[in-house]
Parts: C-alpha cells; structure tokens; sequence
C-alpha cells in the first residue's frame, strides 16, 4: 500500500553529527539553524529526522532490534564465530554495536531537542503545532526509556548541542531520567492525535502513548528501581488503552506479521499500536529498508526468494513453553529450512529436532517489494501491540491485588485464546486454553512464560528478564539445557549462557564516549 515518506536529509544534517565524513555531504540547499524551522513544512520534515532515528541500523534496523535485543531464554546467536560480540556477551567497552546504539540514540535525540527549541517559530495552526511538539516529546522520551533500560543513569540533554556526544556531560541518577520520561510521554499524550485520527501505527497516538507508559511503568516497578507502587499506574494506564476500545487483538496471530511484511495495515483491529516503519529495498537514494528479517530469518541464499543469514537460533527452552495446540509455536518457530538452503521450498524439520530451528516471525516470501534485497527489506518493526497491553495489565494486577483478580484473567485469556485459534470464525471449545484458579505466584510464572510465547523476537524478552531479576539464572539454565542436549555441532552456542553475568543486566558505557565525555563514569561491574 502507499506510504508516506518525508524527505529528512537537510533535518539529519542539521542536528549535529561528530563524523566529518558525514557532515563533508552536505547539500548545497543546507539550511543553518537559524534559518530552518520558518514553516509547518519544515517541521514536519524535523519530525520525520526524529522518527528516522528510531530507523537507523544501530537502532531497530538491526541492533536493537536483533544484536543488543536477542541472547536470552527465546533466542541465541547463531553463529560458529569467535569473535567477541554482544550477543555472546564476551564484548568490552569498546564494543561497535554497543557505541553506535549510544550514539544514534543521543542523535535522535538531539535532533528532537532542536525541533522542540524551534516549535514555536513558525505561523501555523496551534493545533498542528501541538501535535508535531507531543510526538518530539514522546520521541525524546522512549529514547532516553532506550537508554536508561540498557544503560542505567545517562546524561540527561533537553537543550540542542552542536554535538549529538557533547562532551563533559555527567551521568544523571536514572530515577531523575525516567521521572522525565513519565512527565515528557504525560504531556505528549494529550497533544498528539488519537489513533482514530492517524490511521496507521507509524505515528506516535495517544492510546500508542498509554501502552508504552504501561511499559515504563513495569521497568520502574521492577529491577533495578523496585518502585512497587508504579504497579498501580501500570495497571492504570494500560486499562485506559483497554477502556478506550480502539485496539482489538487480530483473530490470526500470523496475519499481525505477515501485514508488517507486506507493507499492509490492519484498520479492522488495530492491534498494532506502533510500529517503526521502513520501505523499500533500499536501491533508490531513498535508503529506509531494514536489516532485521534478513539476519533473523531461516538461512536462504536466494536472492529471488529472500536471502536471510539465519543469525538468531530458537532455543529450546522457548520451544518447549508451547504447549500442543498453541498455533504460535509454529509461526514463531519456523517449522522448515529451505531446500539446499536455497530457493523456495520448505523441507518440514523433524519433530524431535528442537535445537537447531530458527526464527519464523517475518517471512521474505510476503514481502511485495521486488526485487527483493540480500540485506535490505521493507518489513516494519513492532514496539507495540494490544497483546502485549493486555499482558501488562494482567501482570500488573496481580502485583497491585495480590493475586489475579476476573480482570486479569480475562486479560491474559484472550490473549491465550487467540494463540490456540479460538477467535477465528470456525473456533469450538473456545474456553478450553483459559487459565484459572492460580495464586499470585503461579500466575505470576503463566503471564512470564505467556509474555514469552506471544511476544517472541520482539526485542522484548531479555528486558523482561532483567527487570524481574532473574535473567543470570534463566541464562545459565537454558546454558546448561542447550549444552546437554543440543546437536553437537550447535553446542557452540553455549558460550554466550556461560559468560553471562550480573554486570551483563547493563552495558558498558562505550569508551569512545569515556574518552570525550571527561565527566562520565564507568558503570561499576565494567570497570
């Protein structure tokens, strides 16, 4: 379908970059400060430099989407290298992938910084001014949440630098930086237009704003600020997206992944909330594919079918968490490999063969964009879907009540019956995967298998661990299963589980940063 693409080029030059080389590129037509921001157009091409950040290789094109999101209980690095890497968690403070997440990510946010110190520069409706600010703010805001949950306390910018790394800039205490983000998504949320005004889930919405505090809130609650009382907005905000019926759940759990590849919008549903968009296949000038599918998709080396690299192995510590019945095993999972890895014909794996699949999520055989890329594709990215709110929910309450009460039981039974194929028009025994009668605990142990189930390769699962305190040992769990009976010749993949440690529940601050920033300090296990 047709997409809405904004040309940010004079925008992404204008916020400030320490690469010469990238500065060396610059337009004849480039704009200074001074002289950008005079129109609604050009503010809108700032905001779309602020959500092109969000697309960026280091950011979900690839990295965090798939390097810094993937070696945990769902997912391994599926690679016979001994190179040290993120993922096998042998990287050091010098790490590539770390230091280009850290400053994409401030680059973002620089970028949002120079947009919001100009937002008022223009002659233009008050009420499209309002919306282009909320969506900045929201922007800023879910990169720092970025930073703060990978990093622990970061600098805290809210002022435009000519350096997205401005140097000499202390490390601010992270309940400071996420009292910020609740405050910036709170003002964003009543500026920017609801979801039954833009349509689509590319644009940031109010209900899209209410799920991802749900989230922040959850962080909060969690490892390591332990703010229990931050249950109870959790639990508030997502009711308020679930009150506001304007997302549904997809009655197919596939259709929500196979739209994302084919570029189409599910407007019956909405279920998804928002989603990083990307385009193309990136022959044009205009470069906005992503890289993600490619890497995590069952190993391919034909360039008509889809080529994908196979980098991310499913454990089987996630393939057993399905139960018989549950239609997202085998969608999640890919079930095959590719015929002499090459071409379009699946060979069904066996059922005994558990260790050796891949991930099934996005599948190149729906993209529609031909011809198709070795490295580049136009499958867009979730951050956020209705199942997820309603997990959230019936986490939450189980916190706040000591136990599930109706509401968190029909919370997390829908997103259960969906996964058995009991919204689909044909369904009989709709009840029959439903949960009941569990204490707090025990639900408690469900809705974190549940999240694992529904949300895999989201790049969701390894923050869920660490904020429940408990991804070392879930780490060296699946370390010793997969070493024990994994084929021989994967074993290999048991030396990220092994060198997983408590210092691994954040990164390291990249040294290129300690290198400029004379004000930074290392965080503690990494020095």
């Amino acid at each position: 379908m047709k997409k809405t693409i904004v040309l940010f080029t004079t925008i992404t030059l204008l916020a400030g970059t320490s690469c010469k080389k990238f500065l060396a590129t610059k337009p004849q037509d480039f704009s200074s400060p001074e002289q950008y921001y005079s129109t609604e157009q050009e503010l809108n091409e700032a905001l779309a430099g602020v959500y092109n950040a969000l697309a960026l290789d280091a950011t979900y094109g690839l990295y965090l989407s798939l390097f810094l999101a993937h070696g945990s209980d769902e997912a391994f690095y599926k690679s016979t290298t001994t190179a040290a890497n993120a993922m096998a968690y042998d990287h050091n403070t010098a790490d590539t992938y770390v230091d280009a997440v850290w400053r994409d990510l401030y680059k973002g946010i620089n970028r949002a910084n120079y947009l919001l110190a100009n937002i008022n520069k223009p002659v233009m409706s008050e009420a499209a001014r309002n919306v282009i600010k909320g969506e900045a703010l929201f922007l800023r805001a879910f990169m720092y949440f970025q930073l703060v949950s990978l990093w622990g306390d970061v600098p805290l910018l809210l002022d435009p630098t000519e350096d997205s790394r401005n140097t000499d800039n202390p490390r601010t205490p992270s309940v400071e930086v996420f009292r910020q983000i609740l405050n910036d998504m709170q003002t964003a949320k009543d500026l920017v237009n609801s979801y039954t005004v833009t349509g689509r889930p590319v644009h940031i919405s109010k209900t899209a704003i209410m799920g991802v505090m749900a989230r922040v809130c959850l962080k909060m609650a969690g490892e390591p600020l332990k703010d229990v009382s931050k249950y109870e907005e959790a639990r508030a905000w997502a009711d308020s997206v679930m009150q506001s019926g304007i997302h549904r759940l997809n009655p197919d759990y596939k259709q929500v992944f196979i739209n994302e590849t084919a570029d189409l919008y599910d407007v019956q549903n909405n279920e998804v909330m928002w989603e990083i968009e990307f385009y193309g296949n990136s022959s044009s000038t205009l470069k906005m594919g992503s890289r993600f599918v490619n890497y995590a998709s069952t190993l391919n080396r034909d360039n008509v079918a889809g080529y994908a690299y196979e980098r991310i192995g499913a454990t089987g510590t996630l393939y057993r968490m399905f139960a018989p019945g549950d239609l997202r095993r085998d969608w999640n999972i890919a079930p095959y490999s590719f015929r002499s890895n090459n071409g379009t014909e699946e060979v069904p794996k066996a059922a005994t063969d558990i260790y050796s699949r891949s991930c099934g999520k996005w599948r190149r055989k729906y993209e529609t964009v031909l011809p198709r890329s070795t490295d580049y594709g136009p499958t867009n990215f979730p951050i956020i879907r209705y199942s997820d709110v309603l997990l959230m929910f019936a986490e939450a309450d189980n916190e706040v009540n000591g136990g599930p009460s109706a509401a968190a039981y029909n919370a997390i039974n829908q997103v259960r019956r969906r996964g058995y194929g009991k919204l689909l028009p044909d369904a009989t025994n709709i009840t029959e995967a439903d949960l009941a009668g569990l204490n707090q605990e025990e639900f408690k142990k469900v809705l974190q298998q549940e999240r694992a189930r529904e949300l895999a390769f989201e790049s969701l699962r390894k923050h869920d661990l660490i904020r429940w305190g408990i991804f070392v040992p879930v780490m060296k769990a699946v370390g010793a299963d997969h070493g024990q009976n994994a084929p021989a010749n994967l074993r290999y993949a048991t030396r990220g589980y092994n060198n997983v440690s408590e210092k691994h529940n954040l990164l390291p601050i990249p040294s290129l940063e300690m290198s400029l920033n004379k004000a930074m300090e290392q965080n503690p296990l990494w020095k």
